[in-house]
Formats: C-alpha cells, structure tokens, sequence
C-alpha cells in the first residue's frame, strides 16, 4: 500500500494526465469528418459523370454543414467485363476502406449497387448505402435489403420521349432505335422498343443494335427522313470495343438524315433534337440531399424509401431548325437551349444607350426650339417697341421742329426782310440808272454792274436760307467742319436779341479769344447755346437785375461754355430731373430743351452739368474736348437713336444760320 505522499503524487498525475486528454478527445470530436465513398459503375472523368460529381459534392457540404471527405473509385464494368465477382477486387476494397471508417456508399448506377450489396457490406458493415442514376428493371425497389435506398429512374422512361418526338414529327412514319451490344445497352435497346410499343398508335420499328461504329455510321445514312432516331445506349459494339456515349453520339447525329432524340440531358448540344431527359447535375444535388437525411437520421429510424428520378423536356433550338421542326408544337414547360439572341437581346445595352443618346439629344433640341422661339417672341416685341419708339421719336422730332419753327417765324421774316430790301433798293437803283438812256457814262455802267451782283448775291443769301430751313423740317443731319465757338455764340446772342429786349434782360458776351476751333455741326452746336440761353432769360426776367451771361473759356484739354443767369437758382427736388426727356417746370414747354442739350453734349464726347452759382442764380457748364478725334469715336459708337435726338435738337438752331446769312455785308 503507497504512502499518503505517494497517493498524492499519483492523484495528481492522473488528473493532470486526464485534463491534457480531455482537450485532445473535444478536438478529435470537433473536427469529425464524414467519409462519403463514391462508386462509379463507368470512367468517373466522362462530362455526365463529372456534372454529378461536382454538384454531389457542392450540395453534400451544404446539406451536412461539416467537413466531407469524399473518396470517389471507378469500377468500369464495361472496359473490364468479368469484375464484378472478382476477389481480388474485393480485397483491394477491404484493405483499402476496411477499417477507413466510411459514412456512406454511394454507388452511381445499377451495377455499382449491386456490387456494393454483394461485396462490400462486410468491407463496411456499418455503412448505409445510397445509390443513384440507377434504373428499373436492373434494380427493384422490392428486393433492396436493408440499409439501401437511393434514387430510381422507372422503366418506362423512354415512353416520354417518344411522346415528345411524335409531336414535333406529325408525319413520322417509323422509329428507329440504336444501341451498343453490352449488356446494358440490350437494356436500354429493350426498354425503347417497349416503349415504343406500347404507344397509342404504334409506328413500325427498326433496330440497329450491336453494329461495328464504323458499319452503324454507313447504315444510318439510309434511314428514310421520315422517322423518329432513338438513341437507346451505345457503350460497346459488336466487335468488344468500348465507347463513352458522349464521344459519338455526335457523329452519328450528323449522318443520320433523321431527326435523333435521347434520354440524357448531357447528349443534348451534340446534334440530338431532345427529348424528356435526365438531369446529372441535378441527380447530383437531389442524391445529396437524400445522403444527408440518411446521415441525419436518429439511430434505429428506418432508412428514407426509394426515390424517382424526374424528367424534364428540353430542346436544342439548332436542330429545330435543322430539321424545320415547328416550335409551337413543344410541349409546355420545354427548355430551349442554345437559343440564339434577338437582336434586342444582343444589342440591347448600345441600343439603349443610342436611344438614351437620342433621347438626351432630342431633350436638347426641343429645349433649344423652345429658347428660339421665346427668343424670336422676344425679339419680335422688342422690334415692336422700338419701332413705336422710333415713330414716337420721329413724330417729336418733327412737332417740336414745327415749334421751333412757328416760334421763330417772326425772326426768319425779320432776318429775310434785309436781303430783300436789299434786292429792292438796287434793282430800282438800277431801273433808274437804265432811264437816263444809252449816254450812261462808263461810271455808271460799272455801278449797274455792281448792283446786280449785289442782287445775285442777295438772291443767293435768301435762297441758302430757306434751303436751311427745309433740311431742318426734314430732318437731314449736318456734317460737321471746323468752326469758332466764339462766333457760333455771337449767332446765338444775335438771333435771342429780340427775345432778350422783349423779356427786358441784358444778354452779354464774355468770349474767350483764345479758344480754338472745334469739329462739329454749327447748327448743333448753336443748338446747345440757344436752348440753355433760352431757359436763362425765362428765369432771369423776374429777378431784380435780370441778365443773362454768355460765356467761353479755353481750359488744358477742353472747351467750356457757361451760361449764368441771375434768377431764383435751381431748387433741389428739380436738380436731379433737369436733363430727363418730358420734365419741365414751363406751364407750356415740352421737357425735351435740356434733353436735347445733353444728346447733344454727350455725343461731342462731352458733359453738362448745372449749379446754383454763389451769388444768386444757376449756371449751366458745357465741357467737350479739344481732340477731334475723340469726338470722332465717340458718334461711330453711339446708338442710331443718337441721330434722331441730335436730328430733334437741330430744330431751333436754324435761326442762327438764318442770322448769319442775313447779317452777312
């Protein structure tokens, strides 16, 4: 019996020696993976094979939700006929998966499960077996022992198929079926021409079956075209030679000059029309799903029952058309493979892309149509008014050249009665000194002379001022020429004596006589000063010294004309609105003077301005420069409207070349 320290020390190592297992056993548990057996009757590599597989494999992870290994063995009973009983096969299999721990047997086909029942259940005893792409009558549901079930194809599956076929084919007058010489192809040779049989109306049938490939090839080539092909299998011919369906079901679609149906969706696309075919890939995800109920199933349930294998119809649209099938006759719920695109399905997206373009595009032209025609609309009115504008102008021009006119009538007269007289006095000067007869002296005669060119001349001063006053009524613009300001303001002083002698206000010069000459129209110019002058002698008449100051000075770079008047002033309230056109304080005056003189002013280039002078009374400034040029651009850049105010402003300023001419000695 241990001491009490060594029973210590042996308790405690076992405890430790327990908890270090503990952990090891949790993870071998945690990472339990389920062994899955996969037992191909035929090559596993072939396409049908290969789309089960995969999908098995892909549906098996999700349906279990762990990890699968799966271990996969092709038998290849075709290639290696007399294996199915041999012992050293089964050896291969015990010393490979004998003590593996395999989960599940899934065998793919008949002869697989059969071999697996027969040979592998004492390999693994413990494994349930779940088959697929098994078929009747090879395998019976009823004679399954226990641990087996799967998914079953029935017997009569190429009765479907044949359906299919008459339908599209009305007219068939016979069917035709081909198979290999393998035992599996006299099963699937013999359940065609069951099939075939058994229809309602059954046609003739003619069988090609254990061929060489090569005499199969030569004897299709005399298939009448009214017939119906039935592709039963075709794994070995008559010589032993064995085939995978897939590699020449091809070649023999093409040389038979009838229309070849199947069983198998993975022959359609090799020249096959269709048919009601089996799915690989599917079988593959619906036998997962079965191996998972197996697997999930409570220890001692009873297995799952056997399932049926679906069919599905599908066509390839290529041989519809080879064969000038009608598609209106496919049964409903067909699949249409390799069906070529519309053309809106090929060029669907630059299609909808050119019509977002032209979209955007015709967006943006009818967009611009709207703006043009809000333009246009805009346009039009503002033509309308400026049309009305210049019809209002023009009207004004000519009532306020009218105006200026009947106002000074009485000075045209007066100015006109001179040279007439003038004309009057010689030419009875002349009358008389041709009375005295032909002893005129010399002298006289050179005096007669004398006064008739005093006449012409006279004659002349009269004509060129009344052809003054028709341009003015017309409106006809002046040209401009150098002239003497100081000259153009003695004219005015002048022409206003009259006026200034009836109001009873002194009008006086105060002239510069340094002031040069100055490009510009003489009757617009004159205009200026005759209209500020005019408005000082009606401000200047009530005041108590009324008079009336006429002004020029030559200034660095301008030339200036003031005109003071020793009225009341300007008041504030009426300061800003002087040179506004229709504002006036006359109770008979239009607005239109001071206007006027600032088109005027402005268009020299110049300015105007008003102020109420220190000692009493107002004084308008005109400032234009000296440089001719710059008068020049400045009429280039104003508006056409400009010539129609300066047209209105040349109304009254007629009377200045009216005095000139009359004064002229």
């Amino acid at each position: 019996m241990p001491s009490t320290p060594s029973k210590r020390r042996f308790v405690l190592t076992l405890v430790v020696s327990l908890g270090a297992l503990a952990p090891a056993a949790d993870a071998q548990h945690a990472v339990r993976q389920t062994h899955v057996l996969i037992l191909y009757q035929q090559q596993a590599e072939t396409r049908p094979m290969v789309e089960f597989g995969q999908q098995l494999r892909r549906a098996l992870r999700v349906e279990l939700g762990s990890p699968v290994q799966f271990y996969q063995e092709a038998l290849d009973f075709d290639r290696f006929t007399g294996r199915e009983h041999s012992s050293p096969l089964k050896n291969y299999f015990d010393d490979k998966y004998g003590r593996f721990g395999i989960d599940v047997i899934v065998p793919v086909g008949s002869r697989a499960l059969r071999f697996a029942i027969d040979h592998l259940r004492d390999v693994v005893p413990n494994a349930p077996i779940v088959f697929a792409l098994c078929a009747a009558p090879q395998t019976d549901p009823e004679l399954l022992p226990a641990g087996v079930t799967g998914r079953l194809a029935a017997a009569s599956r190429f009765e479907s198929t044949l359906s299919f076929a008459r339908t599209l084919q009305p007219d068939a007058a016979r069917v035709v079926v081909i198979g290999g010489a393998g035992s599996a192809d006299s099963i699937a040779v013999s359940a065609a021409i069951g099939a075939a049989a058994a229809q309602r109306d059954p046609l003739p049938i003619v069988v090609l079956q254990g061929l060489a490939l090569d005499t199969l090839l030569r004897r299709v080539h005399e298939i009448p075209r009214r017939s119906i092909v039935i592709f039963a299998n075709y794994r070995q011919d008559g010589r032993g030679d064995a085939f995978e369906p897939l590699d020449i079901i091809g070649s023999i679609a093409r040389a038979t000059p009838a229309p070849m149906y199947t069983q198998l969706k993975s022959y359609v696309g090799e020249g096959v029309v269709g048919g009601a075919v089996t799915r690989f890939d599917d079988e593959g995800a619906l036998t997962a799903r079965l191996v998972a109920r197996v697997l999930h199933r409570r220890p001692g349930a009873p297995m799952p029952p056997v399932e049926a294998i679906g069919n599905s119809y599908v066509v390839d649209t290529r041989q519809l058309r080879r064969w000038a099938l009608a598609g209106d006759r496919l049964l409903p719920g067909t699949e249409l493979l390799f069906r070529e695109p519309t053309l809106w399905q090929r060029y669907r997206t630059p299609v909808l892309f050119a019509l977002g373009i032209m979209a955007t595009e015709l967006l943006l032209i009818g967009a611009l149509l709207v703006e043009r025609r809000r333009r246009k609309h805009a346009q039009s009115q503002a033509d309308e008014r400026r049309r009305y504008a210049d019809e209002t102008r023009r009207r004004i021009a000519k009532m306020e050249r009218l105006a200026a006119i009947g106002e000074l009538g009485a000075t045209i007269s007066h100015e006109l009665r001179q040279p007439l007289a003038a004309i009057r006095t010689n030419a009875e000067t002349g009358a008389k000194l041709m009375n005295r007869g032909a002893g005129a002296v010399a002298d006289e005669r050179e005096l007669c002379r004398e006064i008739f060119t005093d006449i012409i001349a006279d004659d002349q001063r009269a004509s060129a001022i009344i052809k003054r006053v028709r341009a003015l009524v017309r409106g006809e613009d002046l040209s401009s020429r150098p002239i003497d300001v100081n000259d153009v303001c003695r004219m005015a002083a002048r022409l206003l004596r009259h006026e200034a002698q009836d109001r009873g206000v002194e009008l006086v010069l105060s002239l510069d006589p340094r002031l040069p000459l100055f490009a510009s129209d003489s009757v617009q110019l004159q205009q200026v000063v005759l209209n500020l002058a005019l408005n000082a002698l009606h401000a200047a008449e009530s005041s108590a010294d009324p008079r009336v100051t006429i002004a020029t000075r030559a200034r660095d770079d301008d030339i200036e004309i003031a005109v003071h008047d020793s009225g009341p002033g300007i008041p504030l309230d009426v300061r800003q609105h002087l040179f506004d056109s229709f504002f006036t304080t006359k109770p008979d005056g239009l607005g239109l003077g001071l206007a006027i003189v600032r088109s005027i002013v402005e268009r020299h280039q110049g300015r105007v301005h008003a102020d109420n002078a220190e000692g009493g009374g107002a004084t308008f400034r005109v400032v234009m420069p000296r440089n001719d040029r710059m008068r020049s651009v400045a009429e280039a850049r104003r508006p056409a409207v400009t010539r129609s105010a300066s047209s209105v402003s040349s109304v009254s300023s007629v009377s200045s070349d009216l005095v000139r001419l009359a004064f002229r000695e």
